[in-house]
């Protein structure tokens, strides 16, 4: 992250703070009293120059902290600019993929789904552990997303899975943490799958919540990679994938930059006693991550 210039939104809000002498909590209970409900992490990151306000209900929400504050009218809201860039990617931040180019199948669910706009969670990891049966088929998919709200009211967090092969049933999802089942829709015909988890209340802007989720598959044919998604950059990402009781020949670690594209080759991966492959990567670009082996 880039350090906040002098006089800007950041340090202005920062000092005037420090100069109230109130903590978040405090001042979160002065712009409750107010009617303005806003999250002691959004204070925080707004204090931080990590993100600005922008949304019509942040915008407001300032003009009550120059009250509580005791600055002039406008001493805060002067200095909002454009949307400042988010994230670690500065320079890249706008750097994405469009959804429809990385999961084109999703089209045939989504007049029934109605998935809300790319963008309205960042994740800052995600931890994807594949399970294979005996016959090297998919078992089930366990998933951990950590995931900070973009906009205030994120109330539902999407899931996609794309297998490559015509699936004989619907995939279960199970063991939903910090969220509840929603609708899940499946085309067989493309192996599609669409899962949408409501999450257990609504975030306000910079709040962060983890999800846990299980997807259980019916038993299928034997695969021979396993990758995901990203429309956009992620701080971390981490993919095992367990081969069951015997250990492939080899396992390695590849990326494309889209669908159809070239797929370039990574490292080797070894699988050890426990029959598991760990691909863990850092700013990763937009684009697709996975791990391939050949029994």
């Amino acid at each position: 992250m880039t350090r906040s210039s002098p006089g800007s939104f950041a340090v202005t809000l920062d000092a005037a703070i420090d100069e109230a002498g109130l903590s978040l909590d405090r001042l979160q209970h002065h712009l409750a009293a107010r009617g303005v409900h806003l999250s002691r992490s959004a204070l925080s990151y707004w204090r931080r120059g990590r993100s600005q306000p922008e949304r019509e209900k942040s915008l407001l929400a300032v003009t009550h902290l120059e009250a509580v504050l005791g600055l002039e009218p406008g001493a805060l809201t002067g200095l909002l600019g454009p949307k400042a860039p988010r994230g670690r990617w500065l320079g890249e931040g706008a750097c994405r993929i469009e959804r429809r180019r990385l999961w084109p199948d999703l089209r045939v669910l989504a007049a029934e789904l109605k998935p809300p706009p790319d963008g309205q969670l960042s994740f800052w990891s995600i931890h994807d552990h594949l399970v294979l049966d005996e016959r090297g088929g998919e078992q089930a998919l366990r998933v951990r997303m950590v995931a900070e709200a973009a906009v205030d009211g994120v109330d539902r967090l999407m899931t996609y899975y794309q297998a490559d092969a015509v699936l004989p049933a619907d995939p279960c999802y199970r063991y939903v943490r910090s969220a509840r089942l929603g609708q899940v829709c499946v085309d067989r015909r493309t192996g599609m799958v669409a899962g949408e988890l409501r999450l257990a209340h609504p975030l306000a802007l910079g709040e962060v919540t983890v999800v846990d989720y299980e997807i259980r598959f019916p038993p299928g044919s034997p695969i021979d990679h396993y990758h995901r998604r990203f429309t956009r950059p992620i701080p971390e990402y981490v993919c095992q994938v367990h081969f069951g009781p015997r250990s492939p020949r080899g396992v390695r670690s590849f990326e494309q930059r889209g669908l159809g594209g070239p797929e370039h080759p990574g490292s080797s991966l070894a699988t050890g006693a426990t029959h598991t492959a760990t691909m863990a990567l850092r700013d990763a670009r937009p684009g697709i991550y996975g791990i391939s082996w050949h029994w």
